[in-house]
């Protein structure tokens, strides 16, 4: 089985990427997916984030739910309080992306859409990385058209992210999503054949 990476700054195209695997067949196991889920669905999570930032609590007389959006300007404002979250949520994606890999073990080819592929050291888990990039005035654009997302918060998001610079010392294959859907899905189809030709001919 051949993991594949997929990375890069928020607002850079890894969810189109993401998009094309699947329309390929090739299984993704997607992290901000699965985060949303636990923080959805995961009540010992809403406890846990309940003792820690209580007003991030949406309260009624059936159930309790997360505001993310006030836990989001939380994490991003204070890396301490990052960390905090970090550590309840990563140990659950860490045994959801294991199962996802045993689930798929028959499969030839998977991808792991990872945001923070580089920062947590899981690019050390797979056989290449696709790294999604574009101009900084595409991202900002891109990402200033979310629900609820300013120019600060989307600041804080990238600066808690490697550089494009210091991730491209790791050699990755590079998708720039400047140019399209239709470009960047003849990248994605190029890089796929490129690594197949690779592990043909070097067994």
């Amino acid at each position: 089985m051949i993991i594949i990476g997929i990375t890069g700054s928020i607002g850079t195209g890894k969810t189109t990427v993401s998009k094309m695997f699947k329309m390929l067949t090739i299984p993704i196991f997607d992290s901000d997916k699965k985060v949303k889920e636990i923080l959805d669905g995961n009540q010992l999570v809403i406890e846990k984030i309940s003792k820690i930032w209580p007003e991030a609590i949406l309260s009624n007389q059936i159930e309790r739910k997360i505001d993310k959006v006030v836990l989001s300007n939380k994490i991003f404002n204070n890396k301490k309080e990052r960390k905090k979250l970090e550590d309840i949520i990563h140990p659950l994606i860490e045994k959801e992306r294991k199962t996802f890999l045993q689930n798929y073990e028959n499969f030839n080819i998977v991808g792991l859409d990872v945001p923070l592929l580089y920062e947590t050291g899981k690019d050390k888990e797979c056989d290449y990385v696709f790294l999604m990039n574009t101009s900084k005035k595409i991202q900002k654009e891109r990402v200033l058209k979310r629900p609820n997302m300013t120019e600060k918060k989307f600041e804080l998001i990238n600066n808690a992210q490697w550089s494009f610079e210091r991730k491209i010392k790791e050699k990755p294959f590079i998708i720039n999503t400047s140019f399209g859907k239709i470009i960047t899905f003849f990248l994605v189809l190029f890089y796929l054949l490129k690594i197949k030709f690779r592990v043909k001919y070097s067994g």
